[in-house]
């Protein structure tokens, strides 16, 4: 990824924490970067395309991110990796886990929004898999199954509800239970 295009994707990631992806534009991106409207579009032909190799920069980043959790046992690494899945301590990434959801509603209308949350979801189930093997967990497939999808239906409810009191308890649940 070049210079310029990393930039754009910086841009287009803090336009999408203030305005969401339905009033998105080019031109809002554009405003969050030094390069102007003509570079986004020498490099992305419209919202689409940006946002699908916006969704790839993410995936990208999720797996960097992954791969720097090194704590001394496979416990601690299971705890953050739940704390950062959750955002337990970072409310900051709420407006940008808002914009998310709303770009994957579109998931459901249109194939390649769909294939990008299914190569996002597989990262994080595979995350998560590998971490519960580690960690000895019977059953670590079904396991990280049912980790992501309750996680899941606790960041919709935190975003919906704007409520993140439950998140902390469904992490020591989750712990619990493991």
């Amino acid at each position: 990824m070049s210079d310029s295009e990393e930039e754009i994707m910086n841009s287009t990631y803090i336009a999408l924490c203030k305005h969401g992806y339905a009033d998105l534009t080019i031109e809002k991106i554009a405003d969050e970067s030094e390069k102007g409207k003509s570079n986004i579009y020498y490099h992305f032909d419209d919202k689409k395309a940006l946002i699908l190799d916006f969704l790839d920069f993410m995936k990208d980043n999720l797996e960097e991110e992954f791969e720097s959790l090194n704590s001394s046992s496979p416990e601690e690494n299971f705890d953050d990796l739940l704390d950062m899945m959750l955002g337990v301590e970072d409310e900051e990434m709420w407006d940008f886990h808002r914009a998310l959801m709303e770009i994957q509603g579109r998931a459901q209308y249109d194939e390649d929004f769909e294939q990008k949350f299914r190569e996002l979801d597989e990262i994080v189930l595979s995350k998560f898999k590998e971490n519960l093997r580690e960690m000895n967990v019977e059953s670590p497939e079904d396991q990280a199954e049912i980790i992501v999808s309750t996680f899941q239906g606790a960041l919709s409810r935190k975003l919906t509800l704007e409520n993140s009191e439950g998140l902390k308890k469904i992490k020591e649940e989750i712990k619990k239970d493991i």
